[in-house]
């Protein structure tokens, strides 16, 4: 009976550290200058993002330029940003999602 409540209970505890780590989001774009792009992140700022951070969005990697609040400055490729209009809503993701990022939510 004690084995089956540990188990139980750490099996919980693993869910909700899992259920707490966000590594994607989504946010629409409110500036382009040249290749330096600007945006709203909608939700919660992952604990991934952070200066200097590489990210993949658009089917190509992005660098954390600045982040400020739930505004994210990243640099991509000029043909990259030029394919951008400002209020598009994209999707950011880290560039690998290893198991330490996955934990993070705890």
């Amino acid at each position: 009976m004690l084995k089956k409540s540990l188990t139980l209970l750490l099996a919980l505890i693993m869910v909700t550290c899992m259920a707490g780590a966000v590594l994607a989001f989504k946010g629409p774009v409110t500036a382009i200058d040249g290749n330096l792009v600007t945006m709203n992140i909608d939700g919660k700022v992952p604990p991934w993002v952070t200066k200097g951070a590489l990210a993949k969005t658009l089917g190509g990697l992005a660098k954390v330029k600045a982040i400020d609040g739930q505004v994210m400055q990243f640099k991509v490729k000029k043909s990259t940003a030029k394919k951008l209009k400002a209020g598009e809503v994209i999707e950011v993701k880290p560039k690998s999602a290893d198991p330490s990022q996955m934990l993070q939510g705890c």
